[in-house]
């Protein structure tokens, strides 16, 4: 089985309906998008999703936050109501689906980066983050690691076996909180 026809499966059967029109307008790639304001809209999200999952909640969160605007305690309050609607493992799913689709557009409208640019370290942090949703969708899937493995680059199979492993020993929400800490350091790396 394709990692493709398993994400494409998953994807169908997943929850990525838009759901709210904070969600969706933030995440959706239009003209205005770059690899650097999809990765980081998608960056807010996934940390608002690991304090979730720490016990927060979106009303303590938009007052906590420093220097949180309007509009990015209105984007907090709609993901909370989204994990309260669909819970945190779908919700991480959808706005990974949505982080790639939103490169994507932006791959289709503008190319590839110079890989040395800002945008450049963009791209190859979305590329990074969507190369692992896949895997661990497959794992969901249950797709056979054996077939899953040789799809992939070389330098992504150690960490598609570690992907398997955790999501074995604990569960997809370790493993997208893992992805939101991984994508993190990808972005905050030198650019």
């Amino acid at each position: 089985m394709s990692i493709r026809t398993v994400v494409t499966s998953v994807l169908a059967c997943t929850l990525l309906s838009v759901t709210s029109g904070a969600l969706a307008s933030e995440t959706t790639a239009d003209s205005q998008q770059s690899y650097e304001s999809c990765s980081m809209i998608t960056s807010e999200y996934v940390t608002v999703l690991q304090l979730l999952s720490r016990g927060f909640d979106g009303e303590s969160l938009s007052e906590a936050l420093p220097d949180i605007s309007p509009q990015a305690g209105q984007r907090v309050r709609a993901l909370t109501r989204l994990v309260e609607q669909q819970g945190l493992v779908d919700t991480y799913s959808q706005i990974n689906s949505e982080y790639a689709r939103c490169a994507r557009t932006v791959y289709q409208r503008q190319g590839k980066p110079p890989a040395r640019s800002r945008e450049g370290h963009f791209h190859f942090c979305a590329g990074e983050n969507k190369v692992r949703y896949e895997v661990l969708m497959s794992a969901v899937v249950g797709a056979d690691r054996r077939e899953v493995l040789p799809q992939l680059a070389s330098q992504h199979q150690a960490v598609a076996n570690a992907i398997y492993d955790l999501y074995h020993q604990e569960g997809a929400l370790t493993v997208f909180d893992s992805l939101a800490s991984e994508l993190k350091a990808c972005l905050n790396r030198q650019r």
